[in-house]
């Protein structure tokens, strides 16, 4: 890194910390963070879950039963660039301590609607405009502002709790569902988003102080941050495109493995709760792919490493295709696809930061953010028209092609600014 990264800095800021004395200072920042970011990857975890409960209790087939995620991927898509800007305008705290409540309340109060599409959606649009709140954009940003040597790694820790929601979550869902019905699991879903993420936001997500983000690196020490190097706009950019295209097919990709392992599991005859463990395991693997990630990041250049652990993904589809259908070889995919959705999703924060600045992360940000969400709601619309006239395979080899092209755009970044 650069030796003079500390020269404008007047101790005893926390930016002349080394890397261990950060992350001794700011473990409960991350930790509090890393529950929060949990909240907005539950539904995804587990909408598969779902789809067959509320089908037979109302009658409505998979497409239908996922109109709500389909919901919640247009409404945060849309809406992702403009809470992007409010995250730089009034801060993280007040966004994601508001964003936490509406979206605990809005998954509980699903459980309590019948078979009305109207109040189904409602409930929806609730969590979607908790979600766009307290995304992990905003989770993120005391983190990138507060850490600098151990910065790639920091983040992946925090991106590792929606990881670790996604392991717990499709396990409490499954064992709620078969206790006590669909409608028990969404409001004991909505209690635990509640108690994990609220008290410890409370206590310990805040922000720097401003006179000591003015005094960050990236406003006044590292060149490659400087506002003379960055883009004056992003559509004359060649990465901000790239970028935009690449998340967009990743996160149809990651959503449909998310969505459609468990219906493809069951009807290989598997049962309900083994098929969740699969996503349970998906997401364990997650969190081995972010810290493996967020090691690699600070050291690496990042688009090389999107462009690898994108790929990954390609060979589990491969052998779902070519190998005899098993949960075996599920297993196999779905532990690839975990650890490539654990090392990408780490670069939408930190790509964000390299390649366009901290004063305009929010802005930036939420803008890859909302991409990657519009691309998870191709994940959940488009599989179900393909097994309308053909099969799981078809299916998979959409999923399939999405990370291939989503590797080689990343391929295609240039260095970051300070290198040009």
């Amino acid at each position: 890194m650069h030796a003079n990264r500390s020269t404008n800095i007047n101790p005893p800021t926390r930016f002349a910390l080394t890397k261990g004395q950060e992350f001794a200072e700011g473990w409960p920042l991350l930790l509090s963070a890393g529950m929060g970011v949990g909240l907005s990857a539950i539904h995804g975890y587990t909408a598969g879950i779902f789809i067959g409960p509320i089908g037979r209790d109302f009658g409505w087939g998979a497409e239908k039963v996922l109109l709500g995620q389909a919901l919640i991927s247009v409404l945060v898509g849309f809406g992702a660039p403009i809470a992007g800007r409010l995250l730089d305008r009034i801060g993280a705290r007040p966004l994601a301590l508001s964003g936490t409540v509406i979206i605990a309340a809005g998954t509980a109060a699903i459980g309590f609607v019948g078979p009305s599409p109207a109040a189904y959606l409602g409930c929806f649009a609730a969590v979607a405009i908790g979600i766009m709140l307290a995304s992990a954009i905003t989770w993120q940003r005391p983190v990138a502002e507060q850490f600098q040597a151990g910065r790639g790694l920091a983040l992946s820790l925090v991106l590792c709790g929606s990881n670790v929601a996604g392991a717990l979550a499709p396990l409490i869902a499954t064992f709620s569902i078969e206790r006590w019905g669909w409608q028990a699991a969404y409001a004991i879903l909505g209690g635990y988003m509640l108690v994990s993420a609220l008290p410890l936001g409370w206590l310990f997500f805040r922000q720097a102080p401003a006179e000591e983000l003015d005094q960050h690196p990236s406003n006044v020490a590292e060149p490659e941050m400087a506002s003379e190097q960055l883009p004056d706009n992003l559509l004359e950019t060649r990465e901000f495109w790239l970028f935009c295209a690449s998340f967009a097919l990743a996160g149809m990709g990651i959503t449909g493995y998310l969505t459609f392992l468990v219906p493809m599991l069951t009807a290989l005859g598997f049962s309900l709760l083994l098929a969740a463990s699969a996503v349970s395991t998906l997401s364990l693997a997650a969190i081995a792919g972010r810290i493996v990630a967020g090691l690699f990041l600070d050291h690496v250049f990042a688009p090389w490493l999107a462009a690898l652990a994108l790929a990954l993904p390609v060979i589990g589809s491969l052998a779902v295709l070519t190998l005899p259908a098993g949960y075996a070889v599920a297993l196999f995919a779905a532990i690839l696809v975990g650890f490539s959705t654990g090392a990408e999703f780490n670069m939408i924060s930190y790509l964000t930061v390299r390649y366009f600045g901290l004063q305009r992360y929010g802005s930036v940000g939420g803008i890859f953010y909302g991409v990657f969400t519009l691309g998870c709601l191709g994940g959940q619309q488009i599989p179900p028209l393909i097994l309308m006239r053909g099969s799981y395979s078809d299916v998979i080899a959409l999923l399939g092609g999405c990370f291939a092209v989503a590797s080689g755009l990343m391929l295609f970044a240039r260095s970051y600014p300070a290198a040009r």
